[in-house]
């Protein structure tokens, strides 16, 4: 059987006899269908794929929530892997010449955060890339993913980057 069912309350794909979490790649399924949080929420990023997954529920029964692009630490200045937890969230960090809005916290100076703005912009990207290994270790994502995240997530939810 090839096709879409529901398993203990959760959109899940067959695809040649595999069962995975419907929207996500079969890597961030497999990472995450047994996955415990603290909380009601789990975040898996690949970085590799340049993907993160947003998912709500518990441990063998996670929905899909979000499942968007982002841009992981480049070859010289990788994202951390491993499981985390977010610990602390803030508006803005930046230097004299840009500005990244709504950071996220996940391990020490590693952040989920938007993508880098010209400084005190919302609106004057300075670079908008994503889909690419391209930071200095944080995961970058578009604005409205980053402020989700933000104001969605609690501190204690589990974050898995791999």
């Amino acid at each position: 059987y090839n096709g879409q069912v529901q398993w203990q309350g959760t959109n899940c794909q067959i695809a040649n006899g595999r069962v995975t979490l419907s929207g996500v790649s079969s890597q961030i399924a497999a990472k995450a269908v047994w996955a415990s949080s603290a909380t009601n929420w789990l975040i898996v990023t690949d970085t590799s794929a340049c993907k993160v997954a947003v998912l709500a529920g518990s441990a063998g029964n996670w929905s899909t929530v979000k499942y968007i692009s982002c841009s992981p630490g480049k070859s010289s200045t990788p994202t951390v892997k491993g499981e985390f937890t977010v610990t602390g969230r803030g508006l803005s960090f930046g230097k004299p010449t840009y500005t990244c809005w709504y950071y996220t916290q996940f391990y020490g100076d590693y952040l989920f955060h938007s993508i880098i703005y010209n400084k005190g912009s919302m609106t004057s990207v300075q670079d908008g890339r994503l889909g690419m290994q391209l930071s200095h270790g944080c995961v970058r994502l578009a604005l409205n993913d980053a402020k989700w995240i933000y104001d969605n997530i609690p501190n204690g939810t589990k974050v898995i980057v791999f």
